[in-house]
């Protein structure tokens, strides 16, 4: 259930959801982590849920000051009023045999609360891909019925990439607007709940699934690039230009918790 910080209901009829899917890499936590570090989004709530693993711990966006420390949950909310985004960042994986609970009512919330538009950033096993996958851009998008109808030229515009609908093993042509096999054609191995809230909500709701393959291992970078897809697109975060003016980059604000991902130091404000 969802849960916010203040008890006046929030209309988010007009705001585009962007939310991760536990996978590969935990490339779309990681991702999110980016998105809320470097607006400074605000905690508006969270999302306690039988299906999730209980999770406590030290707030990775506060704690840049020592004596600052507060504490996060398993799944909580963020929300960012002036850019119309709502952004949820889970953090701990589902219960096994829990995934198609948390799918039926997450998708259920999500029609509930009638956002504009929902974005999922997930991740895909490399060693899964197509031949014809193996080289180029490693990044791939998938778009529901009301997302193609009102975004589709803006994705050919940008030359993204559709991932490569499969029937068995075998890659087929896209069928467009068809959402009798939309289960049998999308491919998404590690992806976590991405194939399956695409598939619940593919009919009636504005959805973009965003996805990158990779390996378990350092997936910083590929958190930092599918966000430079999604930055390009809805024009979040402000370029910056080299003083050369040759080269264009998003300045992201990476979170101090990413300094702990491989062995550092545990910050021992926790235990105080």
């Amino acid at each position: 259930m969802f849960y916010p910080v203040n008890k006046s209901p929030s209309d988010w009829q007009q705001y585009t959801l962007v939310l991760p899917a536990v996978s590969v890499g935990n490339v779309g936590q990681l991702a999110v982590d980016l998105l809320i570090s470097t607006l400074e989004l605000k905690k508006t709530g969270f999302i306690y849920h039988e299906s999730i693993l209980p999770l406590v711990g030290n707030d990775p966006f506060v704690n840049t000051v020592p004596t600052s420390c507060t504490l996060v949950t398993s799944c909580e909310v963020y929300e960012d009023r002036d850019k119309k985004l709502v952004v949820i960042q889970q953090r701990a994986p589902l219960i096994k045999g829990k995934k198609s609970f948390f799918v039926s009512w997450l998708a259920a919330w999500i029609k509930e609360q009638k956002f504009k538009q929902v974005v999922i950033v997930t991740s895909s096993y490399s060693h899964e891909r197509l031949d014809t996958q193996l080289s180029g851009s490693q990044f791939r998008y998938l778009a529901s019925r009301q997302a193609e109808l009102v975004e589709g030229d803006k994705f050919e515009k940008l030359k993204w990439q559709k991932l490569e609908k499969r029937d068995g093993l075998a890659a087929t042509a896209p069928s467009e607007n068809d959402d009798t096999n939309v289960g049998a054609t999308v491919y998404i191995p590690g992806g976590g709940i991405a194939k399956a809230l695409y598939k619940e909500c593919y009919s009636d709701v504005a959805m973009i699934v965003m996805l990158t393959f990779c390996s378990e291992g350092d997936n910083a970078q590929d958190a930092i690039n599918i966000m430079n897809h999604l930055n390009e697109w809805l024009h979040l975060v402000e370029p910056k230009v080299s003083k050369l003016k040759q080269s264009v980059s998003i300045p992201w604000k990476l979170p101090v918790s990413w300094k702990l991902m491989f062995g550092s130091p545990v910050d021992r404000t926790l235990f105080h």
